[in-house]
């Protein structure tokens, strides 16, 4: 029987917008396949196949949670969106060094420390905050509607 890697998903990396966990499940999935790849001695082949994920992702992805921080008016939207460069950037490095150097152990290794890191430092932590901002916020603008409702009754 081969042996598997446990899964990176964790259900307290949701951070209750569906669309976006949704996107953060199939990041996790990508390093769980690379990791599981790394396991069984086949990350060299499995490399170029995480790299163009990550470079759509990181496209795709930020701006579907840019986009809703701007919907919501999000107080840290600079913030955030320098941390999304910054992590575009570490991918684009990564690509250079797949391009020049082809497959090798040492980007695996960059890979999987980077993109896991990626969900501790910033999914875990920094997304979550736009979750619990957006919760607050329609639970605001309810209350709002309902205050203004009552007015016109």
């Amino acid at each position: 029987m081969e042996t598997k890697i446990k899964s990176c998903w964790r259900d307290s990396l949701l951070i209750g917008v569906a669309k976006i966990d949704e996107q953060h499940k199939q990041l996790v999935q990508a390093i769980d396949e690379l990791m599981d790849a790394c396991l069984h001695r086949k990350g060299r082949e499995v490399i170029e196949k995480t790299l163009n994920f990550a470079l759509k992702y990181t496209k795709e992805h930020f701006k579907d949670e840019e986009k809703l921080q701007v919907k919501y008016e999000y107080p840290d939207l600079v913030e955030h969106m320098k941390l999304h460069a910054q992590f575009v950037e570490k991918v684009h490095e990564m690509q250079v060094d797949f391009d020049e150097n082809g497959p090798n152990v040492a980007l695996t290794t960059i890979m999987n420390r980077t993109l896991s890191e990626w969900i501790v430092d910033h999914i875990n932590l920094e997304d979550r905050k736009i979750g619990e901002y957006i919760r607050e916020e329609d639970k605001r603008r309810a209350e709002e509607k309902d205050k203004m409702m009552n007015i016109m009754k």
